[in-house]
């Protein structure tokens, strides 16, 4: 599985997609609100999980992560 494929499997997207989602985040003062941005993705993650979609959770719950992981730069 090449790096694309893996993303794709991971999180739905791109990770390209997932940065370009995060520069486009409401700013508040000077900085992004990548913690509501995580959280927004958690509600729908949850959303999905309610009709039994569980794989469109798991990678939401990914995208989540990815956004927090990204913004305590890790």
């Amino acid at each position: 599985m090449n790096k694309i494929e893996q993303q794709m499997h991971m999180y739905g997207c791109e990770t390209t997609e997932l940065d370009s989602l995060m520069s486009e985040a409401i700013i508040i003062g000077e900085e992004r609100d990548l913690p509501m941005l995580a959280m927004s993705i958690l509600s729908d993650a949850q959303h999905v999980m309610a009709h039994g979609d569980i794989e469109t959770a798991r990678q939401f719950i990914n995208r989540a992560k990815y956004i927090i992981l990204t913004e305590k730069g890790l």
